[in-house]
C-alpha cells in the first residue's frame, strides 16, 4: 500500500469512528426528545415512569432500572418503578430505610453516584438482591430533584457488554433524571388538579343536598298571626349551620330551630342532615322543646363516633296566644325585640349543654309571652363574629343597633342585618358560616 493510500485509510478510519460516536449522540438525543414527548402526552404517573425508564434503560444498555421515591410520611424509600427480570419482585418486597443503600446515600446527600463494583462499596445494600435473586454488579444512581428538594433516586444497573458506566453515561442519565423529576412533578400537579376538581364537584353536590334539608319555602299564617324568614350563608361550599320549621297538624303551634354543628365541611354537613331528620321526626312525638332535645341528644350520643356536637335552640310558638317556649342547648341567646316599648334584650335563660356530648341529660324550658309586633331573632356565631379587614368582630352590640333601621317584616330585618355586616366587613373574606332567622308574632 502506498504512503498516500495508507494516509487516506487512516484518515478514513478516524472519520468512521467519529461518525459512530456522532450517531450514538444522535441516538441518545432522539431518546431525550422522545422522553419529552412522553411527558407531554402521558399523565398517569405509573405509566409515565415506566415508559421513561424503559427508554432510559434501553439507551443506557443496562440490565435493569428503577425509580425509588421518598415517602414523606414514613421517610422510607419505596420502589415506584422497577424494570428488569426481577422488577416485579423488587416493587413488592424492597424498601430502604433513610440513608440505607446506595439509593439512600444519593437521596440523603443529593449527589449522583457511579459505583463500578458494588462488592467493594460498603454503601451497597445486598438485601434486595437476596430477596429477588438478582445479582447487582454496578450501579449508576442520580438524585431526582424538584425545586432543589430531593424526592427520590433513579438508577440503572449492570451495563450490558461493559464492566461499568462511564462519565458520558452519567451525564446522559443525569439529563434523563431531570426529565423523570419533571414527569413526577407534572403528574402530581395534574393529579392534584383532578382531585381538586373532583372535590369541588362533590362539594357542589353536597351543598345541593344540604340546602335541600333546609326549608326552601317558609311557613305562612292564613290569619296573619306570624311571619318568619331565614338566611343561611356557608363560609365554604358546605357548612354545619342549619335552621328548620315545624308546622303542626292543628296549625296552632309553630316550631322553629336553629343550630351550629361543630366542625366544617362534608362530615359536619352529614351530621347536620341527620340531625334535621331527627328533629322533624321527634318534634312530632314530643310535646315540648325540652323533651324533644332530650330525645335527640340521647340519639346523637349513641351513634356519635367523631366527637361531633351541636349547639341549638328550639322555639315553640303558640300562634293564637303568643306564648313562646324555648329550650337552648348551648347556643347563643336569641334577641327579643319588643315593639311596644322599642326595646331589644337578650333571652339568656334556659341554657343547657350542647347536644351530642353526654347522654341522659334533662333539658329545661323557658316560657315567654310575646306582645303583638314582637320579634325573636336567632343566629349562629358567624353573624356576630364576622370580621373586617382589621380583624375586628361585628359584635352583639352592632347586631342590636340593626333594629333601629326601618323594617316592617322579618325578611327586611334580616336583609338589614346582612347589609350591615357586609358594610362592616369591607370585603374581608367570610371565615365562618352565617345563619340568621327572625320570627314576628302579629
Amino acid at each position: 500500500m502506498s504512503e498516500m493510500a495508507l494516509k487516506s485509510f487512516q484518515e478514513s478510519s478516524i472519520t468512521i469512528e467519529e461518525i459512530q460516536k456522532l450517531k450514538e449522540k444522535v441516538r441518545r438525543l432522539e431518546s431525550l426528545i422522545e422522553v419529552s414527548a412522553i411527558i407531554s402526552s402521558e399523565l398517569d404517573l405509573k405509566k409515565l415512569l415506566k415508559l421513561v425508564m424503559e427508554k432510559a434503560q434501553k439507551v443506557m444498555d443496562a440490565e435493569a432500572s428503577s425509580v425509588i421515591l421518598l415517602n414523606e410520611n414514613t421517610g422510607k424509600l419505596e420502589w415506584e418503578v422497577a424494570l428488569g427480570e426481577v422488577g416485579e419482585a423488587v416493587q413488592q418486597k424492597a424498601v430502604l430505610e433513610p440513608g440505607q443503600g446506595i439509593g439512600g446515600w444519593v437521596v440523603s446527600t443529593g449527589k449522583p453516584l457511579n459505583v463500578s463494583d458494588v462488592r467493594n462499596d460498603p454503601r451497597f445494600y445486598a438485601h434486595t438482591d437476596e430477596i429477588t435473586g438478582f445479582k447487582t454488579r454496578s450501579i449508576l444512581a442520580v438524585p431526582l430533584m424538584v425545586k432543589e428538594k430531593v424526592i427520590g433516586v433513579a438508577e440503572v444497573l449492570n451495563p450490558i457488554g461493559r464492566s461499568t458506566f462511564d462519565s458520558d453515561d452519567l451525564d446522559l442519565f443525569t439529563t434523563f433524571s431531570r426529565q423523570v423529576a419533571l414527569a413526577i412533578e407534572n403528574a402530581k400537579m395534574y393529579r392534584l388538579q383532578l382531585e381538586r376538581q373532583k372535590l369541588e364537584q362533590q362539594l357542589e353536590v353536597a351543598n345541593s343536598i344540604q340546602q335541600s334539608f333546609m326549608p326552601q319555602q317558609f311557613p305562612t299564617s292564613s290569619e296573619k298571626r306570624f311571619a318568619v324568614w331565614a338566611k343561611n350563608i356557608p363560609a365554604r361550599t358546605i357548612g354545619g349551620d342549619f335552621f328548620d320549621f315545624i308546622e303542626f297538624a292543628n296549625e296552632q303551634k309553630l316550631g322553629v330551630i336553629i343550630g351550629d354543628v361543630s366542625g366544617k365541611g362534608i362530615p359536619a354537613a352529614l351530621y347536620m342532615a341527620r340531625l334535621v331528620s331527627d328533629f322533624r321526626f321527634f318534634a312530632q312525638s314530643n310535646n315540648s322543646p325540652a323533651a324533644c332535645f332530650t330525645t335527640i341528644n340521647n340519639s346523637l350520643v349513641r351513634r356519635s363516633r367523631r366527637g361531633f356536637f351541636v349547639t341549638a335552640i328550639y322555639l315553640l310558638l303558640d300562634v293564637t296566644t303568643g306564648t313562646l317556649t324555648m329550650t337552648n342547648g348551648g347556643h347563643l341567646p336569641p334577641l327579643w325585640y319588643q315593639k311596644g316599648v322599642e326595646k331589644v334584650s337578650w333571652l339568656e335563660k334556659s341554657l343547657d349543654i350542647p347536644l351530642g356530648i353526654s347522654s341522659n341529660i334533662e333539658f329545661s324550658s323557658f316560657q315567654l309571652q310575646l306582645n303583638h309586633g314582637d320579634s325573636i331573632v336567632l343566629f349562629t356565631d358567624g353573624i356576630i363574629e364576622a370580621k373586617n379587614r382589621s380583624g375586628k368582630q361585628f359584635t352583639q352590640e352592632r347586631l342590636e343597633q340593626c333594629f333601629q333601621k326601618q323594617w316592617d317584616h322579618p325578611r327586611q330585618l334580616i336583609q338589614n342585618i346582612l347589609e350591615e355586616i357586609k358594610l362592616f366587613s369591607s370585603g374581608a373574606p367570610q371565615h365562618d358560616d352565617m345563619t340568621i332567622l327572625a320570627l314576628t308574632w302579629w
